[in-house]
């Protein structure tokens, strides 16, 4: 029976943690993560991080843009990672909205008391607003940071501007 629970127990978590079609869980990340899970894990790709939340309705209507400027680059040069703001209140909100619109992309959930703690740990420029859009070149440097809602064009454009800083 034992056997049988761990073969299970696992199983289970998986379709608790994330709504059927959701490509993984949205997992947590603090402050002293940022740099270490999400920029140096990508490491010699292109790697465009977006920052939204799901009660912003600029960030909502800024995803099907960020997905078809993603689409015109290779996979093997581009990462896309979003990472949520959400607080814990409307959080359980990310997954939903995730799985609705088949956001093809891994999200991350920032776990902060403190959202100033979060921002000054990504970019000390930032303000807050969202969204918000740092696109690193290969080596890990930012390369453009785009502030409020974007275009499909201009998502393209500061790709490719970090494509072209590394070259």
């Amino acid at each position: 029976m034992r056997a049988v629970q761990r073969l299970l127990l696992p199983a289970a978590l998986t379709l608790f943690a994330a709504p059927r079609g959701a490509a993984e869980p949205v997992k947590l990340l603090r402050p002293d993560q940022y740099r270490s899970r999400i920029v140096a894990a990508k490491k010699g790709r292109i790697l465009l991080v977006n920052f939204w939340a799901t009660w912003c309705v600029p960030c909502r209507e800024e995803m099907p843009k960020l997905a078809a400027a993603a689409r015109a680059f290779s996979s093997k040069d581009l990462a896309v990672v979003l990472v949520a703001t959400d607080t814990p209140k409307t959080s359980r909100e990310v997954p939903t909205f995730l799985s609705e619109t088949k956001v093809p992309f891994v999200c991350w959930q920032v776990r902060s008391a403190d959202p100033q703690l979060f921002i000054d740990a990504v970019d000390r420029s930032w303000d807050g607003t969202l969204p918000y859009t740092l696109v690193y070149d290969r080596k890990g440097d930012v390369a453009v940071r785009l502030a409020g809602a974007q275009t499909e064009a201009s998502i393209t454009d500061a790709i490719r501007i970090a494509i072209g800083a590394t070259r």
